[in-house]
C-alpha cells in the first residue's frame, strides 16, 4: 500500500503539483466541516425542544433563523467545495490517464522485439492496457479522498470520546472484519484478472476482426462472422461468469462483515436513549452522538476502503512499474562505436547461428558472407529459409547466439545502436500502412525532413505513385484510409510502392534493405523500381530479399538460402554455370513466364 501510494503520488505531483495539493487541502476542509454541521443540528434541535410552547415566537424564529442560515451557508460552502474538488479530481484523472498512455508509448518504443513478442509480456501488457483507463480514475479517487475521510474520522471520534473512550475503540474494532474480508477479495480479484488475461487477449482479437472495416469482404465471403461471433460469445460468457460468481461471494461476505457494527450501533443507541430519558444529555446531544457514531463508522470504512482501493490498484501499479522499468534485452553499450553518416560501410557475417527461443530449432545455421561498400546484394530462397531473420539480425532486433556480425570490422554489439539504425532504410515484409496523409506516409522515412514536399514527390515518382497521389482530392494532403474525410485505401501493390517511397526518402541512410519489396507489384513496375533502386543506391549498400528471380540479375552478388544455411554465393552468371539450387529455381520461374 505504501509503495502504491508513493508511486501514484509521485506521478500525480510530477504531472501537476498544484492540482494534487489543492485537492488534498480542499478535501481536508470539506471533511472537517462535517462535524460543524452536526453541531449546528444539535443546537437547532435543542432550541426547538427548549422553546416548545414559548409565546415569544419572534425570538424563537430569530435564533433558529440564524442557526438555519448558518446551516445553509455551511451546506452551500460544502457543495461548492465538493464540486470544485470533483472538477480538480476529474482534471487530474484525465491528466493521469494521458500520462500513463504517454509513459507506455515511450517504453514500447524502447523495448526490443524479443520482449514485445514474449507471451508472458503480452499477458501483462494486455492487462495494463485494458486497465489503464479506469485505473487512472481509480487511483485518483481514493488518493484524493483520504484527507476528507481522515479529518472527518478524527473529528467525530473526538466527539465520541465524550460518551466513553471505549466507544471510539469499539468503532474501530467492529470495522476490522470488513477490512479483512475486503482485502482477501482484492487478492482474489487480482488472481482472477491474471487468470483471465489470455481470454481478454482473445476477446480483443475477435472484436478486432469482427469490427475492422478491411476484413468485412473476407468475412462475408468465408461466412466467418457467425463462427467468430460464437467464439466471442463463449469467451465473454466464460469471463463474465467467473467475474459474476466472485462478485456474489464478495457482496455476501461484506454483508456478514457489517453485522458487528449494526449490533454496536443498536447497543449505543439504546444507551443514549437511557441518557436522554434520565436527563443526562439533551435530545440535540443525542442526535449529535448518534450522527457522530454513524459518521465515524462511515468515515473509517471509507478511509479503509480508500487504502484498500489503493492496495487493489497496487496490482495495476506494480505491473505498470514493472513495465516502465523493463530493460531491452538488446544491450545498449555506453560509449559504443559511433558511425559517421559519411562513412563507407562494410558488413560481415561470421559463422552466425540464431534461434528465437531456447529449445527451438535453429533458424540460421552457420551463415558467413561479406558485403562491401557500394555493393548491392540479393538474398533469395524459398519461404522459411531464414531470409527475413537475417534482416532482423542485421537491424539488431535480435543478437545471434553464436558467431559475429561485423560493421566496418566492429562487432555489431559494440556499435552505438542509434547511430547504426540511423544508417538503415528498411522495408520489412510486413511493412506498416499509415492512415494519415500521403505526404506523411512517405515523409515518415525521415521525420526531420517531413516538410520537404518536393523531395517527398521525387520519392513517389520513382515508384510510380506520384500520379496516383496527384489524382486524389487533396493530393499529398489526402488521408489514406476511408475512416478519414475524403480518405481512400490504396491497393496492396500501391501500399507496397508507398512503403518503397518511404525507404527511398530516407536518403541519409547508407544501407538500404528491401524484404520482398515488390511481392504485390506487377512485373513491369517491379523491373522499373529495381533499376531505380540500383541507380539511387550506387553509393550505398543495397540488400534486397526476394523469392522472385526476374530482377536479381541486377545484383552484384546473389546469396541463396535453404533451411537456414547459405548454400550458394556468386553473381547470376556464376550461379547459373554452377547448375545448383539457384539455377533450378531460376529456370523453374523462367518457364512459368514463357
Amino acid at each position: 500500500m505504501f509503495f502504491t501510494f508513493r508511486e501514484v503520488t509521485r506521478i500525480a505531483l510530477r504531472i501537476n503539483k498544484k492540482y494534487i495539493l489543492s485537492v488534498f487541502f480542499l478535501n481536508a476542509i470539506w471533511g472537517s466541516s462535517a462535524i460543524i454541521g452536526f453541531y449546528l443540528e444539535k443546537l437547532m434541535l435543542d432550541r426547538l425542544v427548549e422553546n416548545i410552547g414559548n409565546p415569544d415566537v419572534r425570538v424563537v424564529i430569530y435564533v433558529l433563523g440564524l442557526l438555519v442560515a448558518a446551516r445553509l451557508a455551511l451546506e452551500l460552502t460544502r457543495s461548492l467545495l465538493g464540486r470544485f474538488v470533483r472538477l480538480l479530481r476529474g482534471n487530474m484523472s484525465l491528466l493521469l490517464e494521458s500520462e500513463f498512455d504517454m509513459l507506455m508509448s515511450r517504453k514500447m518504443a524502447e523495448l526490443d522485439i524479443a520482449t514485445l513478442e514474449d507471451s508472458e509480456f503480452q499477458d501483462k501488457f494486455t492487462k495494463i492496457r485494458q486497465e489503464s483507463g479506469r485505473r487512472a480514475w481509480g487511483l485518483m479517487m481514493p488518493l484524493s479522498d483520504i484527507p476528507n475521510y481522515l479529518v472527518s474520522f478524527i473529528s467525530v471520534v473526538g466527539v465520541l470520546f465524550f460518551i466513553h473512550p471505549l466507544v471510539a475503540v469499539l468503532v474501530i474494532l467492529v470495522s476490522i472484519p470488513q477490512v479483512i474480508i475486503e482485502s482477501r477479495f482484492i487478492k482474489k480479484d487480482y488472481q482472477l484478472t491474471t487468470e483471465l488475461a489470455p481470454l481478454y487477449r482473445k476477446w480483443g482479437w475477435l472484436t478486432h476482426y469482427l469490427t475492422r472495416n478491411r476484413n468485412y469482404m473476407e468475412l462475408k465471403i468465408l461466412n466467418l462472422s457467425g463462427y467468430l461471433s460464437r467464439q466471442l460469445k463463449d469467451v465473454q460468457q466464460e469471463t463474465n461468469t467467473k467475474i459474476i460468481n466472485l462478485d456474489k461471494k464478495r457482496e455476501l461476505s461484506n454483508f456478514g462483515s457489517e453485522i458487528p457494527f449494526m449490533i454496536l450501533e443498536f447497543c449505543i443507541t439504546l444507551f443514549l436513549v437511557v441518557w436522554v430519558v434520565v436527563g443526562r444529555i439533551t435530545l440535540g446531544t443525542f442526535q449529535l452522538y448518534l450522527r457522530s457514531l454513524r459518521s465515524a463508522q462511515m468515515n473509517l470504512t471509507s478511509l479503509v476502503s480508500s487504502f484498500l482501493e489503493i492496495y487493489e490498484n497496487y496490482v495495476y501499479v506494480s505491473d505498470l512499474v514493472w513495465f516502465l522499468n523493463l530493460e531491452s534485452k538488446i544491450e545498449k553499450v555506453r560509449g559504443g562505436v559511433e558511425l559517421n553518416k559519411k562513412d563507407q560501410l562494410s558488413i560481415e557475417f561470421q559463422d552466425v547461428w540464431f534461434r528465437y527461443k531456447k529449445g527451438q530449432a535453429w533458424v540460421i545455421k552457420g551463415v558467413s558472407f561479406k558485403i562491401g561498400p557500394k555493393e548491392n546484394l540479393a538474398l533469395v530462397g524459398l519461404n522459411g529459409s531464414g531470409k527475413s531473420t537475417l534482416v532482423k539480425l542485421l537491424a539488431r532486433f535480435y543478437d545471434p547466439q553464436k558467431g559475429k556480425i561485423l560493421i566496418n570490422g566492429h562487432n555489431i554489439r559494440d556499435v552505438d545502436l542509434a547511430s547504426w539504425r540511423a544508417q538503415l532504410a528498411v522495408l520489412f515484409q510486413e511493412f506498416e500502412t499509415y492512415p494519415f496523409s500521403a505526404a506523411e506516409t512517405i515523409g515518415y522515412g525521415d521525420v526531420e525532413r517531413l516538410n520537404k514536399l518536393s523531395e517527398i514527390k521525387e520519392a513517389a515518382k520513382i515508384t510510380g505513385m506520384h500520379e496516383f497521389i496527384e489524382s486524389l482530392p487533396l493530393k499529398y494532403s489526402n488521408p489514406l484510409d476511408p475512416q478519414f474525410d475524403k480518405g481512400v485505401r490504396p491497393s496492396l501493390g500501391q501500399g507496397q510502392r508507398l512503403g518503397i517511397s518511404r525507404v527511398l526518402f530516407r536518403v541519409r541512410a547508407n544501407v538500404i534493405i528491401m524484404d520482398e519489396p515488390t511481392a504485390s507489384v506487377d512485373p513491369e513496375a517491379e523491373e522499373k523500381i529495381f533499376k531505380e533502386l540500383v541507380s539511387k543506391a550506387k553509393n550505398k549498400i543495397l540488400l534486397f530479399v526476394t523469392q522472385r528471380f526476374s530482377t536479381v540479375r541486377l545484383a552484384d552478388k546473389i546469396l541463396v538460402m535453404d533451411r537456414g544455411r547459405l548454400i550458394e554465393n556468386g553473381s547470376h552468371e556464376e550461379l547459373m554455370n554452377l547448375g545448383g539450387k539457384y539455377a533450378k529455381l531460376f529456370n523453374l520461374q523462367a518457364r512459368a513466364y514463357q
